[in-house]
């Protein structure tokens, strides 16, 4: 009987939980180890939903041959080893997980091999502290954000709904690395949490959450696996503690500072329903290499899951004018037929133009490096654009405009690249080689670069840079 009435519990909340996740949402792009932020925000109104829904009753449903349920320390901390699939195939790292549920503080670290580049790592510490988060990156010279746009930020327990027999369903008894645990489960449609416990010390926690899309959604599958924990007084305070670098953005490149503009050719995929779509005020784009690999990851994932970012169908290439005092890179999202409506930008310098390595790699993102095999993604705030007819002069970095618009190069059907020249075989190659991605900056550039199919050019569709750029760019 005790079995039956947790099951019909399930079925009766499952109801308000899918109301509750099915609301609109800010969806922030895909970056490789951006997933950890996005599962953890995820996760956490999954588990707050689940328990609100149920008000937060512990009355005991347990069947004599289940085992007691684990009563997870609320202040811990472990090395854990990460596993994700963000990218459309396994990736595994190592990191270190800590929490203090009576402080509701959580900081969880991840470093794991840069899928894309041999011999490179992504590392992301990600902090929850009550109702506010920061993510900090860059190695040996951390930037900091804090992303409010992602919906409410605050702490959840992410264990708590174990000890809870109203939420909680005995799954049997498993090993994980040759450690014996007993499983539980919490699940609602598209959505699962599974912890695997000794006693009351997790083993292994696995999430299982469906990211929506204005076109879709995926599901993403994060697991940490935890090593022997530190109790109480032996995990140190400072895990707990906002970062002093998260009080200012990153400077201006000091190796850029008092330059004169240079002038560099950028490519952005983008969506072509109207001329607001070529408006380039608060989007991302890449230099050649950084928008191969861009477009190489958004298609390779999008084979398979049902997300495909954006509803994009156009590649255009522009030749623009910036200031060399690179800031922070801001994380910028939606267009104007997202939901949404975009587009806005967060955790990124509000006016000088962000640059990073794609993934956050290597120290400071890679910010003020000259060079880089996978390329710069770059961020163009709306508050440093240069009215028509300006550019940006050698003092821009300390105020005034950092950033014009030269001209728009050519335009291309994003069809024309992936289908008719077959640009994945390209991709899944330099995948395997892990050396970048010569092949596909390679079939980018030919795409461009002409309109004869036979040397892998694409037509030119236009767009409205023939007319004056001031009618669609301001």
């Amino acid at each position: 009987m005790a079995i039956m009435r947790t099951h019909l519990c399930f079925s009766t909340w499952s109801l308000q939980l899918l109301l509750t996740l099915a609301s609109p949402a800010f969806r922030a792009e895909q970056y490789p180890g951006y997933e950890v932020r996005q599962v953890l925000q995820e996760a956490g109104d999954f588990v707050r939903a689940a328990q609100e829904a149920l008000g937060r009753r512990t009355e005991a449903l347990q069947s004599p041959d289940e085992p007691s349920r684990p009563s997870v320390p609320h202040r811990f901390s472990s090395n854990i080893t990460f596993m994700s699939g963000d990218l459309g195939f396994p990736s595994q790292g190592s990191g270190l997980f800590a929490q203090d549920a009576d402080q509701k503080a959580m900081r969880v670290e991840t470093m794991r091999p840069f899928d894309l580049v041999e011999g490179w790592v992504t590392n992301m510490t990600t902090l929850t502290l009550a109702n506010a988060s920061y993510d900090v990156t860059g190695g040996s010279l951390p930037v900091c954000r804090q992303l409010a746009m992602l919906r409410v930020q605050r702490f959840s327990d992410l264990f708590s709904w174990a000890a809870n027999p109203l939420l909680s369903e005995y799954g049997g008894q498993h090993q994980v690395d040759g450690r014996q645990c007993s499983l539980w489960h919490l699940h609602a449609q598209n959505q699962s949490m599974t912890l695997c416990a000794s006693g009351d010390f997790p083993v292994e926690l696995n999430m299982s959450i469906f990211l929506k899309s204005s076109t879709g959604g995926r599901k993403f599958n994060t697991t940490y696996r935890f090593g022997p924990l530190n109790l109480g007084s032996e995990v140190p305070q400072f895990l707990f503690s906002k970062p002093s670098i998260c009080g200012s953005l990153a400077p201006a490149c000091e190796n850029g500072r008092g330059l004169e503009p240079v002038q560099m050719d950028a490519y952005v995929f983008h969506p072509g329903l109207s001329a607001a779509d070529y408006n380039l005020e608060d989007q991302n784009v890449a230099d050649l290499a950084g928008d191969a690999l861009f477009i190489c990851m958004d298609r390779l994932r999008s084979q398979t899951t049902s997300f495909i970012d954006h509803n994009y169908s156009l590649i255009s290439r522009y030749t623009l004018q910036v200031s060399p005092a690179f800031g922070q890179y801001g994380l910028c999202n939606g267009y104007p037929d997202t939901q949404p409506p975009g587009p806005f930008c967060a955790g990124g310098d509000p006016r000088l133009v962000g640059k990073e390595r794609p993934g956050f790699v290597g120290d400071g993102e890679g910010r003020c490096a000259a060079t880089s095999p996978i390329g710069f993604w770059l961020g163009l705030p709306k508050a440093g654009h240069c009215p028509p007819g300006q550019s940006p002069t050698k003092d821009a970095w300390v105020g005034g405009c950092t950033w014009s618009v030269q001209k728009r190069i050519k335009t291309i059907q994003q069809t024309c690249l992936l289908k008719d020249h077959d640009y994945l075989k390209f991709c899944k190659a330099d995948f395997v080689e892990k050396r970048g991605f010569p092949r596909s900056m390679a079939a980018l550039e030919a795409a461009f670069a002409s309109e004869d199919p036979s040397k892998g050019g694409c037509k030119d569709v236009g767009g409205p840079h023939d007319q004056s750029e001031s009618t669609f760019i301001v």
